[in-house]
């Protein structure tokens, strides 16, 4: 079928304010979503049209045994007593013994707090799949972070919570993004052709015109809350997207999952069961999941990582380049689409990039898996890191806790198509992999960049060198924080990257940072003054540094005139578009 054909987008620049709300959501606290049965929503719509988007890579994972997982036990039970008689209760009556419980090592996540004022939505990148939630009007690129005028209305009017409330989270995924609003509800738009956006946008009808079916694009470039979750009392605390799958995390540790994966061979399917369909567009529990409560979720482009209380730690979705950690054979990748637990055991982080995931233990110790073609998993060739898949989870040496001194460990990960990073309980930030589009944010002065610039070959053109990458974590310097926590004069230079120390990596940074982020090639971190900065190989605005500004040799603070005034609490990195949660300054 042909594509459809989207209207014609406003420079940037323009007008954004937000689009019409529909009817049925003007100046409700809680409002619905048109609904339709999913079964009106086929695979192959007329009305799907065509993206760009590059195929996973052609590795496939070298078939080795599946490991046997670990038991789990959430209690223990006491039976130590005195030899003789059974213990009595105080009127006498024997009792049995009584369970101690065993306190689970992962804590359930909370609520975000609801700060005020309230956490507001910055977005900046290409939004022309409707990524920016701005309608349908306002599909192209916007080169610096934007309030989003959508939000700004909503937070002003009470939908969104209490007055005055905002938003909890967001994430970034491939073309489509998702939010938390302060009453628990998740909010979605962008690209919905493989259902992630968790709710139908085809034949739909129109609530004013019944006869009529809403326009496809306005459901999808404008947010909407996900109905069904708000149905079944789904209290939402955290969510992650990929490429086209989508999930919720609840406060009583239960997943929701929707969308589908995509294998090298086009659409893989989203739970593997004969005859069922290939996409899920309403949230869905996963039967192999039950009797599991969850406290995080990570997603790469097709598989996702999922950690439990007791820590462990469950894969499903596409594995061909052994990113779930187990056994699959090629031709029955489909079998993949079944969540199983790892041979992990004390696990309290997860990560993932788009091909390749990462675990951390209670102890420090980082695990990796998947796709190794440029390094991106950081493990070292004793350990089989040479090989282009490490098939199943093994130790980072770089990163232990014993390598890296000091009392610091790894307490979040994020990778990129190929490339990793790493952040320290300390603020520091490490990275590994892919390095030739400035992915690790490296200047030519710091000892892993010179190894790389040593061996290149001066009679080949820069364009036909093979990729180039780092293969253990290596720390990446940031530039000093500027004079204040607000923004200073635009015009005003930030502090420069100061000449490599060698005690880089040994001692803790100057301007640590709180949270960091991974795009394809692209990278966010938010400092932990608020500030955000960007790096890497970003052709669609996705540093936020301007236009005209595709890449970044080393991290640069996001100065931008609408950031004066906001500390960022938040950045996500999309394939093509990017999100920022900030609140105002005191």
């Amino acid at each position: 079928m042909p594509p459809r054909l989207r209207p014609r987008s406003k420079s940037f620049g323009e007008s954004t304010r937000a689009p019409a709300l529909l009817p049925t959501l003007l100046g409700k606290k809680r409002p619905p979503s048109p609904s339709v049965s999913p079964a009106k929503q086929t695979d192959a719509s007329p009305a799907t049209r065509a993206r760009k988007r590059r195929a996973p890579p052609s590795h496939s994972a070298t078939e080795t045994p599946r490991p046997r997982s670990p038991a789990q036990t959430d209690f223990t039970l006491d039976t130590k007593r005195k030899r003789g008689r059974p213990p009595k209760s105080r009127d006498g009556t024997p009792t049995t013994p009584a369970r101690a419980l065993k306190l689970p090592l992962n804590i359930l996540p909370r609520p975000a707090w609801h700060v005020r004022p309230s956490r507001h939505l910055f977005i900046f990148g290409n939004g022309e799949m409707g990524q920016f939630g701005l309608g349908i009007t306002e599909l192209g690129s916007i080169p610096a972070p934007t309030l989003h005028s959508w939000f700004e209305g909503a937070i002003q009017s009470g939908i969104l919570g209490d007055e005055g409330a905002g938003l909890e989270k967001v994430v970034a995924g491939g073309m489509h993004t998702l939010a938390i609003d302060e009453e628990g509800r998740v909010w979605s738009w962008g690209i919905n052709d493989n259902a992630s956006l968790g709710r139908p946008t085809i034949d739909v009808p129109d609530p004013i015109n019944p006869q009529h079916a809403i326009d496809p694009e306005i459901l999808e470039t404008q947010p909407m809350v996900i109905d069904s979750l708000i149905e079944e009392e789904f209290r939402a605390v955290a969510v992650a997207a990929g490429a086209s799958v989508s999930v919720a995390l609840g406060l009583r540790g239960e997943l929701r999952v929707w969308g589908s994966f995509r294998s090298s061979d086009g659409l893989l399917g989203f739970d593997g069961k004969p005859g069922s369909s290939k996409t899920q567009f309403v949230p869905l529990s996963l039967p192999a999941l039950e009797g599991n409560k969850f406290v995080s979720v990570a997603c790469g482009t097709d598989h996702i990582i999922a950690l439990t209380t007791t820590g462990h730690v469950y894969a499903w979705g596409n594995g061909q380049q052994a990113q779930l950690g187990r056994r699959i054979i090629e031709r029955r990748k489909v079998n993949g689409l079944a969540p199983e637990r790892l041979a992990l055991r004390n696990i309290v982080a997860v990560g993932s990039g788009s091909y390749h995931s990462f675990a951390v233990d209670k102890k420090g110790v980082v695990y990796a898996w998947g796709l190794n073609s440029c390094r991106q998993t950081g493990v070292r060739e004793s350990r089989g890191g040479a090989e282009a898949i490490v098939a199943n989870p093994t130790i980072v040496d770089a990163l232990h806790p014993d390598n890296l001194g000091k009392g610091r460990v790894v307490t979040a990960i994020s990778g990129g198509e190929h490339h990793s990073l790493f952040l320290l309980n300390d603020g520091s930030v490490w990275g590994c992999g892919r390095s030739d589009g400035f992915e690790l944010g490296l200047n030519d002065d710091h000892p892993a960049m010179k190894k790389i610039i040593d061996a290149r070959d001066p009679n080949v053109d820069a364009a036909k060198r093979p990729d180039e990458y780092v293969p253990e974590p290596v720390p990446i310097p940031f530039p000093p924080a500027p004079p204040t926590d607000t923004n200073v004069d635009m015009d005003t230079d930030d502090p420069p990257l100061p000449p490599y120390d060698s005690s880089v990596g040994s001692t803790s940074p100057s301007n640590p940072m709180a949270q960091i982020s991974a795009g394809m090639r692209h990278n966010l971190a938010v400092s932990r003054s608020g500030q955000v900065y960007g790096w890497g190989y970003a052709p669609k605005c996705q540093l936020g540094l301007g236009e005209g500004v595709d890449s970044s040799h080393t991290p640069r603070r996001l100065k931008s005139a609408v950031l004066e005034g906001w500390k960022v609490e938040y950045a996500g990195a999309g394939e093509q578009h990017c999100v920022l949660m900030a609140t105002k300054s005191a």
